[in-house]
């Protein structure tokens, strides 16, 4: 069955039957066999002006002017979606400053306030243990896997990367501000960066303004976490992976972002699991083992599972009554949520039910932890009204290498505790799929009404 292609041109994202394309090998999308060609103009004359009657490029100017119209039209919706992208980052940043907004606790957020969220005493502490003791930290991971199964200890430490940025900007009391103007740039530029992506994808501008505005990404500027410097190095990540000739530079690039995912957060697992299925699949197909990147491959999960999962086990115990949904625990999803039914019929139905529930609060579509006022709570659960679309659709006409990026960064988040923060990295692809996913319906919705007889 043919898929519709993400790589899009013009004001449309949606391509016809007679220009889909089949993803090849690696996930990319080469051009059908019968597709129509573009063809410049510009300095010689189209096919069907050719003969004696052609005076030259200025008998073809018309078009070359329409062209260019179209393109400054273009260029500008995508300076005004940045533009508007800074402005919010910088207006939420300084009104925070002057007026501090309340969390989910009721805590003030602001660049001139500590941080306020349960994690990050959890980081403070695991700085304060690099910095006293790593010997004793090696030792608590030898007595772990002595035993691994029944261990009295487990391992609980972040990795090194983010209390490493706490205390290369010295972030304490009396000295916030410099660490918030860092997050500050690093949105910025994160959020430019995507919508230039998004741009290239042909979505259309006001499409890139909602997702300059999108409220959950300008929220994580005021937060000292490593939600965003992931979300950062994911996107850098992504952009160099999936060239479709990377350089050396390139991937020596992708390789070394990738290990500093690994030493922020768990998650950057995920993403080495895919690189691992992805090269295993390529040399699979190719029947080429490429035995440098296989070796390179496996001496990373190797080192980085040893080293995190004692971090997914102490999270797999404690996800059943972290965090609830919709005002059920974990538990009561798996135990059944309809006793009056047949467990065979509970069980799934439930099962099914905690999935769903999950990817809810994980695009935002939840209700508030604690005090947010109601406002605020729709503004943040606005974008999943984007993203959950965009995982469906991204599942049904997404590239397969897309498809298993994103499933693969999905699963820890389906198994252990699922919130909208986690969605930071991956939201621009999932809101690309999002934009197609209306347009799709748009389209069928606009056809069949003009199929209808009058």
């Amino acid at each position: 069955m043919l898929r519709a292609s993400s790589s899009v041109s013009g004001s449309s994202i949606i391509p016809s039957q007679s220009l889909r394309r089949e993803p090849d090998a690696s996930g990319f999308y080469k051009s059908a066999p019968n597709a129509p060609q573009a063809q410049k103009c510009y300095g010689r004359a189209p096919p069907f002006t050719k003969g004696r009657h052609y005076k030259g490029p200025s008998s073809w100017t018309p078009l070359i002017l329409l062209d260019n119209f179209k393109k400054l039209n273009s260029a500008r919706g995508l300076w005004a979606a940045i533009a508007l992208a800074i402005a919010a980052r910088i207006g939420i940043f300084v009104a925070s400053i002057i007026h501090p907004i309340s969390n989910e606790r009721g805590l003030p957020v602001s660049p001139l306030h500590t941080q306020a969220y349960w994690d990050f005493q959890f980081y403070l502490a695991s700085l304060a243990r690099y910095i006293e003791s790593f010997s004793e930290i090696t030792q608590e991971f030898i007595q772990f896997y002595q035993d691994p199964f029944n261990s009295p200890v487990i391992p609980f430490i972040s990795g090194p990367a983010f209390p490493l940025v706490i205390k290369i900007l010295d972030y304490g009391p009396e000295n916030f501000l410099p660490a918030a103007l860092f997050y500050l740039l690093v949105s910025i530029v994160l959020c430019a960066a995507w919508i230039i992506w998004l741009s290239k994808k042909g979505v259309p501008t006001l499409w890139l303004i909602v997702f300059a505005l999108i409220p959950n990404p300008i929220w994580f500027t005021l937060v000292i976490s490593p939600d965003l410097l992931f979300a950062a190095l994911f996107a850098v990540f992504f952009l160099l992976y999936f060239e479709v000739r990377p350089s050396a530079a390139q991937t020596t690039g992708w390789v070394v972002v990738l290990i500093t995912m690994l030493l922020l957060r768990p998650n950057g697992f995920s993403v080495l699991l895919f690189v691992a299925v992805h090269a295993a699949w390529l040399m699979i197909q190719n029947r080429n083992i490429n035995f440098l990147r296989g070796s390179l491959v496996l001496v990373l999960l190797v080192v980085f599972g040893l080293y995190l999962y004692p971090y997914f086990l102490r999270e797999m115990q404690s996800a059943g009554s972290l965090l609830g949904y919709f005002g059920y625990a974990p538990s009561e999803y798996t135990n059944g949520l309809f006793p009056a039914l047949p467990g065979w019929i509970d069980h799934p139905v439930s099962w099914a039910a905690l999935a769903a529930a999950k990817f809810m609060y994980f695009v935002g579509l939840r209700p508030s932890y604690g005090v947010t006022e109601t406002l605020l709570v729709v503004a943040r659960g606005g974008a999943g009204l984007i993203l959950l679309p965009g995982i469906f659709y991204l599942f049904w006409a997404g590239r397969r290498s897309e498809m298993a990026l994103i499933a693969l960064y999905c699963l820890p988040i389906l198994l252990g505790p699922a919130q909208d923060r986690y969605y930071l990295p991956i939201y621009p692809i999932l809101f690309l799929y999002g934009v197609m996913a209306y347009q799709a319906v748009w389209r069928a919705v606009s056809n069949r009404q003009k199929t209808q007889p009058t």
